[in-house]
């Protein structure tokens, strides 16, 4: 009788580690990116529970990353795009699909700020989208910054080569923002018309949203024309 009580309690023990690697497996099977630097108070909400992540853990499809006041987080995903998620900030990997030469990607950016650094792909198929409540920003790859204020209003800054703009609410109405440009992106309106900004302007903006070392001393294109209504 013990021996067989003995025998059961085995098989269940063996039956949970079998269950606890499997779970692991596809956990690591469905791992698109990984955090690579962590500071201030980051939190990851994964099926409803909420993680404290450390450098090196895991990214997978509908995580949201959740930062702090004076927090910021970087993630590298498997493309080797780069993605350094400013303070009081809520991005959720929507959607991310690499296959040989093609790529999906989708970022949403529910509130907060959000530097982009997309691997380049030339097929054509292939696309990297941000989200946020007033834009789509859409590009196969390139440098960009995405900040929303209170109301919702988007701002995006392009840093390296181009990039295409538009309101969700107008999608056929796009507008390409050119290197060192930036355009803004209110409820209900079409983009703004693209203007010139200061680098220093940008490394401001950053700076307020502590993601300014994404910059990493870029020496960024500057402009005889430029534009001080951005702050």
């Amino acid at each position: 009788m013990l021996k067989d009580r003995a025998l059961e309690i085995n098989k269940i023990i063996v039956l949970c580690f079998i269950i606890l690697f499997i779970s692991n497996h596809f956990a690591l099977a469905d791992s698109i990116g990984k955090f690579t630097d962590i500071k201030g108070d980051v939190s990851l909400e994964r099926l409803k529970k909420f993680i404290k992540p450390k450098v090196n853990d895991p990214v997978i499809i509908k995580d949201l990353v959740i930062t702090g006041e004076l927090a910021r987080t970087k993630l590298m995903l498997v493309d080797s795009s780069l993605l350094t998620i400013g303070n009081n900030s809520r991005v959720e990997i929507t959607d991310f699909l690499l296959d040989k030469n093609t790529r999906r990607g989708i970022i949403l950016v529910k509130t907060g700020a959000l530097h982009t650094m997309a691997e380049k792909f030339l097929e054509i198929n292939s696309r990297f989208e941000i989200r946020t409540p007033t834009a789509v920003i859409g590009a196969r790859g390139t440098e960009w910054f995405t900040a929303i204020k209170e109301n919702d209003e988007t701002t995006v800054f392009s840093i390296s080569d181009n990039i295409i703009v538009y309101n969700p609410a107008y999608p056929n109405k796009t507008v390409e923002v050119k290197e060192g440009y930036f355009t803004s992106v209110e409820r209900g309106k079409l983009p703004k018309k693209p203007e010139a900004y200061r680098p220093s302007d940008l490394y401001n903006i950053m700076k307020k949203w502590g993601a300014e070392e994404a910059l990493n001393g870029k020496k960024m294109k500057g402009n005889e024309e430029y534009c001080v209504r951005i702050k």
